[in-house]
Parts: C-alpha cells; structure tokens; sequence
C-alpha cells in the first residue's frame, strides 16, 4: 500500500497518482479476499476499484491545491491574490493608457474635462480635467483612453486628431509630444507574483522599499522603479545624493501620480531629488515640491544572422518582437532600470519564444556601429531600450 507518506507529512504534500490509489485498492483486496480473486477491468469488484480509485485521485488533486494555495509560488488565481492582500496588493485590472497632449489655441479658451481626441487610426482619448490655454497659445492636459489594452499605447506625434472641433472654438491642434503608456490587458497571475515579491514591503510604512511597492502597485504604466536613498549627515558620493534626501527612479507611468505616491511613502522631513517636480497638495493645504527622475534610455541595437528557419518557423517578426519584449521599448518595459544587457541571455530568449528558430547568431551593440558579443552596461540610472528598426535580421 506504499510509504504511508500521502498527503501532509513534514516534507510537504504528496500527492498519490490515480496508478498508486488503485494498487492500494487492489493489495488490499486481495489481503482481503485472496490472491485468486477477481480484480481485471470487466469484472464488478474490478470496476468499483476503479470508480473508487477515480474518486480519490479527485479529492486528493483538491487537497493538493489546497495545500498550494498558501504558498506564492504555487498558488493560483483568487487564491494568489488573496495572498497578495496581506501586504495590501491587490491584482491589476485592465489599464488604460495614459499620457499628455499640448493643445495649440486662442489664449483664454477653456478645454473642458470629456474633451475628445484620436490617433489617425481611430483611437481615441479623453482630457481628464480642465485646461486652459495661456498667453503662449498651448496647453498641457491629461489624456486617458476611452477604453482599455495595450494598443492604446502609442508613440509620441500620433494623437493628433480633434474628434468633435466644433465644440470647443478657439482650439487649432493637438499633439502628443510623449508617448502614452499604461493600456494593459488584466494582470496575469505570473505578472502578479512578480509585482508580490518587488512589493513585500508594501506594508511596511515609510521607507525606501515601501516608497518602491507603492509606485509599483499604485501607479499604472510602471514597470520598473527605484529608490535611492542617503540618510546620513554628509554628501553621498556614489549616488550623488545631498545629505537626508532620496531619489526615485521610475520608468512609465503619469508625472502626477507618481509623485502622490512618493508623497504618501515618504517619510516627514525627507527632501526628494530629482529631475522632474511635481507640487502635491497636502490635507493641510500646503503644496509640497516632489521630486523625481526618469532613468536615461540606452539604445540597444541587435543584429541577427545566419538564421537556419525550420519548416514551422515563426517568423522574423517573432524573433524582432522576442527581442524587443526581453530588453523594452518606450512603450513596454522590459528589462529593469540599472538592468545590464547580457549577451548569452538573447539566444535563449529567441530559441524559447520562436519555433522552428534552428540556428542563428547574434550581435550586440550600444552605438549601431561595433557589434560584438559583450555584455552591455547599464548605470543605476539608466534604461535599455530598443525598438524595431535596431532589430536587424539579416
């Protein structure tokens, strides 16, 4: 009948196969009977054990994922995300993408919240809050599309369209000069358990790490962020940071909603850092002057050669699109800030994510000029990027 070891025991769940629960069955019927009884496929004992042994294999599978449902790494949908509610994080739903447009007008019009705009393929945006265009003839207003996913991302240039211009005269154009990000699809229960494990301290009040998970988990479009900080009484050298003071990294994600985010983390009397400022209203009233950076993008140029393509092949878009997934664009994000590009990782990703990928070569280069097959450096503050145009397939 076995070890004796199903189920919980100390080294954890084991869970007996179907085969195993019906040599059980079938051992101790014949303790039972004798050995000259009759268990084959046809006859009625041989059948019931069967039936007995399908029933069991069922409430031990429930069992099993019982047990796994206490674990991260092993858990799956509601369960895993009840987990996630025990350091308050909670799954993403669908996103919408989000950005900013300059509006080009008569000064002293208003463009009202609801005010519609679009790309020249059709999709479309909403202006979140009123906006009024200054002397200068421009106005800088938040964007949010009308719908979710990730084909609301967009490049920079391409929301340029006035649905309805005659509700709003005085207004001449409209132009995204930043890309708009953050159009998702729901979150996947792989993608939340890697957001759970950057987030662990998401509870743990004010300090660098739950400054991280708050961005992480408040902000959409973020898909990477981090903290910096130096809480001594002298000038830190190696990350250029003044004395009681902490820079945030982050790639993606609105200007606004991230500084309400360090805002909420940051511990009272910390100064923030950074290149871009965002004033917070506080509950008392006062504007406090946030600070942040966006990490510099490394262009990464990649050249594939000597593809042999297999009769199921992928495709060369699959190989440039694979590429472009691991290491991010401006729009997706990829790898991590301050994420090294290396070299002996690419072919794995190529071979994992396209079939009939038989044998290739791959280059690398930081400047589109010298490929070679080194390992890229990334700074802390720095971003690789690529895009479709430096995934050369030859």
């Amino acid at each position: 009948m076995g070890d004796g070891q199903w189920g919980l025991s100390e080294k954890g769940f084991n869970r007996p196969t179907y085969t195993d629960l019906l040599n059980a069955l079938e051992y101790k019927a014949r303790e039972l009977y004798g050995n000259e009884i009759n268990l084959t496929v046809r006859s009625p004992l041989g059948v019931f054990l069967r039936i007995l042994a399908w029933v069991w294999n069922i409430l031990f599978s429930g069992l099993e994922d019982v047990y796994n449902s206490g674990f991260v790494d092993t858990a799956a949908g509601n369960s895993l995300y009840n987990l996630g509610k025990n350091i308050g994080l909670q799954v993403l739903p669908e996103g919408k993408a989000a950005g900013y447009i300059t509006i080009t007008g008569t000064p002293g019009t208003v463009i009202p919240a609801g005010f519609l705009v679009c790309t020249n393929g059709g999709l479309q945006y909403t202006v979140m809050s009123p906006a009024a265009i200054a002397e200068n003839g421009e106005a800088l207003a938040i964007i949010r599309a009308v719908q979710t996913g990730p084909e609301y991302n967009t490049k920079a240039g391409t929301v340029q369209v006035i649905v309805n211009p005659a509700v709003v005269p005085g207004v001449e154009s409209v132009i995204n000069k930043a890309d708009v990000t953050g159009g998702r699809l729901k979150e996947t229960d792989a993608e939340f358990r890697q957001r759970y494990y950057k987030s662990v301290d998401y509870a743990g009040g004010v300090n660098a790490d739950a400054i991280r998970a708050a961005i992480l988990n408040d902000v959409e479009g973020v898909s990477s962020a981090f903290v910096y900080e130096n809480d001594s009484d002298s000038y830190d050298p190696v990350y250029s940071l003044p004395p009681h003071s902490l820079e945030v990294v982050v790639y993606g994600g609105l200007d606004e909603e991230i500084a309400r985010a360090i805002y909420s983390r940051r511990s009272a009397g910390i100064q923030t850092v950074g290149e871009v400022t965002v004033n917070v209203m506080t509950v008392s009233g006062q504007e406090q002057a946030i600070s942040f950076s966006r990490p510099k993008p490394v262009k990464i140029w990649i050249k594939v050669t000597r593809m042999v393509r297999g009769t199921n092949y992928g495709g060369d878009g699959a190989v440039r699109n694979a590429l472009m997934d691991y290491i991010g664009n401006k729009v997706s994000g990829g790898l991590g800030i301050g994420t090294d590009v290396i070299y002996i990782r690419l072919p794995g990703i190529v071979t994992a994510a396209v079939p009939g990928a038989e044998d290739f070569d791959i280059l690398i280069s930081p400047d589109g000029e010298e490929y070679s097959r080194e390992n890229i450096a990334v700074g802390s503050r720095e971003k690789a990027i690529t895009e479709e145009s430096a995934v050369i397939i030859e």
